[in-house]
């Protein structure tokens, strides 16, 4: 039986009260119907439709975050757009029914995203400012891409299968699949509730409450049980550990995270960081020298690397990679914070020779 996937989109202004019409707030809903073959379990075609109705929607969500006129005015790429959306929009399932015939049935899904463009616009300023939060959003884009692909083959060599054996093998893995999507989305989920209360050194100094810290501990725990390969899941993780002074835990997430990334600039960046604060300096150089050969002029590394000097008693070296810290254009997470320290450090150094 030929399996098809079906897909309806509406755009739609948030609200229909007076105040609410004041409010720029959008609301994208996404319709997808997966006639099922017979190949096809109800479960696995429910999350199917589920993943492709999410999918959908955040489509159309960045094509209308394109057309706004702050977004236009950064210049944005179309794939920077797409990536910047999916990392602030959490896509909820809002309707489902089984339709279409015993023999032929069809799981109807339908998922709904609220666009608030102020919150958009703000959390757009972050990305482009703090190049640790776009390597993040920018990671987790690709990834999420290519399981789609990943997934789409394997429901299209599902569908034409023969062999109940080999079909079962192909079932398998696209169930692997699933969850590792059915994953990232509930590691969205935390993103959005305390992504950026979990920054390291948070200059804000936001206390999260225990409760969340657990129950997100353990949303993330199962994350990276399904999908090991999850950088986000395990970043946050590591912070959830270290807030809650387990470094060792963290520690060993971080070190998961580059096993598993090792071109990733953000977990040697964060393991460097980790390991300078335990008094394992050489090995915390070595991360940052990593990254140094990769991005020269990344600003985590530079003030890391020159506070990481400064800890070892040279402040030569240290007043070298603080000053290029400083005339960096570009921004890091709490940077403000980091600035002060940085002045700090310099005169402190200069006032020790």
């Amino acid at each position: 039986m030929k399996k098809t996937v079906f897909i309806l989109f509406l755009l739609a202004v948030a609200g229909f009260s007076p105040v609410a019409a004041y409010a720029d707030v959008k609301v994208v809903e996404s319709e997808s119907t997966y006639v099922l073959g017979d190949n096809d379990s109800k479960i696995d075609a429910r999350r199917i439709a589920t993943q492709e109705a999410k999918r959908k929607a955040l489509e159309l969500a960045g094509t209308y975050v394109e057309s706004l006129t702050q977004v236009k005015n950064y210049q944005l790429t179309r794939d920077e757009i797409k990536s910047y959306t999916a990392g602030v929009l959490e896509t909820d399932i809002v309707s489902e029914q089984m339709l279409g015939t015993t023999e032929h049935p069809e799981i109807y899904i339908k998922t709904r995203c609220a666009i608030d463009t102020a919150i958009l616009m703000a959390q757009i300023d972050k990305f482009q400012e703090n190049e640790d939060l776009k390597e993040q959003v920018d990671a987790t884009a690709k990834e999420n891409e290519d399981l789609r692909k990943e997934r789409d083959a394997l429901v299209k060599q599902l569908s034409s299968e023969k062999n109940k054996v080999k079909a079962e093998e192909t079932r398998q893995k696209l169930d692997l699949v699933l969850s590792k999507e059915e994953a990232n989305d509930e590691t969205q989920k935390v993103w959005i509730a305390l992504g950026s209360q979990l920054a390291p050194a948070d200059e804000n100094d936001r206390q999260i409450k225990q409760p969340d810290l657990d129950a997100s501990r353990v949303v993330l725990q199962k994350a990276v049980t399904a999908n090991p390969q999850n950088l986000r899941a395990r970043l946050m993780l590591a912070a959830i550990y270290q807030k809650q002074g387990n470094t060792a835990a963290a520690e060993e997430q971080l070190r998961a995270a580059v096993q598993r990334h090792p071109s990733g600039i953000i977990p040697r960046i964060r393991l460097g960081v980790l390991l300078k604060d335990e008094g394992n300096y050489q090995e915390a150089l070595q991360q940052f020298r990593f990254v140094e050969r990769m991005k020269p002029h990344n600003p985590s590394m530079l003030f890391s690397t020159g506070m990481l000097f400064k800890q070892m008693g040279n402040c030569t070296m240290s007043v070298q990679y603080l000053n290029r810290f400083l005339k960096n254009p570009r921004r890091v997470m709490n940077y403000s914070l980091k600035k002060q320290q940085a002045i700090q450090t310099i005169k402190e150094c200069r006032q020790n020779r």
